[in-house]
């Protein structure tokens, strides 16, 4: 079998749960080496061909193929979210906030429509508009063709209506089918945007292609900083000091940011 990603899976006597998703099984176990379990509880990573968990359901038992990740993980990078590059990038919430969660993504990626749907909108009512918290979107494209038109879309219309780049992005992840699956085409995607008033979707059409170039360079410089600050799937964020791994809950996210907070 020709490993091509590895899904990160927390296993406990009870359940089995996902965690994240990666490009590759050295990067997965990096990441679990990285995370704090119960002492009855642990990580592990499952190689795949595609780029799909593993149907382990609630009480699932893992295969005893599923070794634990016990390599020796090389001490964590530095990071903080203060020092992520936010020029260009699409951000919500105050721009002087006084917290900065990065976050990095792919349109493809089920944990990050998870995390989408458990975690972000909570963030935007509870911190973002009340002017707590800023939230930087970063592009980690890396399942496929549909992944890649989609940061480039989403960079087309952060250039045509920011005002309106939260709702498309949800709209995006609203709309999340199986990975390649041709729900992320072009076409697709501007179909999309017709229906969200305010964004000019033949704009947005003439950008993907006219700035393809200059978008694929910020597409990859996001790629390359949230690798250099120990982001190695998706969905991944860093929150202050803090790097959260995987699709973590909303208590992890509130208790890093109100940590943040309190520092300030």
């Amino acid at each position: 079998m020709s490993t091509l990603y590895a899904t990160l899976w927390l296993i406990t006597s009870a359940y089995a749960a996902p965690l994240g998703f990666y490009g590759s099984t050295d990067a997965c176990t990096v990441a679990a080496g990285q995370i704090h379990v119960p002492a009855k509880a642990q990580v592990v990573c499952v190689p795949s061909e595609v780029a799909m968990p593993l149907a382990l359901g609630s009480g699932a038992q893992p295969p005893a193929a599923m070794a634990p990740a016990t390599a020796a993980a090389a001490p964590p990078p530095v990071v903080d979210s203060s020092k992520v590059s936010s020029e260009g990038v699409p951000f919500v919430g105050d721009p002087n906030a006084r917290v900065t969660m990065a976050y990095w993504y792919d349109y493809q990626c089920p944990f990050c429509k998870q995390v989408e749907e458990t975690v972000v909108g909570r963030l935007m009512t509870g911190y973002v508009q009340p002017g707590k918290l800023k939230i930087l979107f970063k592009n980690y494209t890396f399942l496929g063709p549909d992944s890649l038109t989609a940061a480039l879309a989403s960079d087309a219309v952060w250039e045509t209506a920011p005002d309106k780049f939260y709702q498309w992005h949800k709209a995006m992840f609203d709309a999340q089918g199986p990975e390649n699956s041709g729900w992320a085409t072009k076409d697709k995607i501007i179909a999309l945007t017709q229906t969200i008033p305010g964004i000019d979707a033949a704009k947005v059409e003439q950008l993907m292609t006219d700035h393809a170039a200059q978008y694929q360079k910020t597409i990859d410089a996001d790629a390359a900083e949230g690798t250099a600050m120990g982001v190695d799937g998706t969905p991944g964020a860093i929150i202050g000091k803090q790097l959260i791994v995987g699709a973590q809950g909303y208590d992890q996210f509130k208790a890093d940011i109100d940590t943040a907070l309190a520092s300030k």
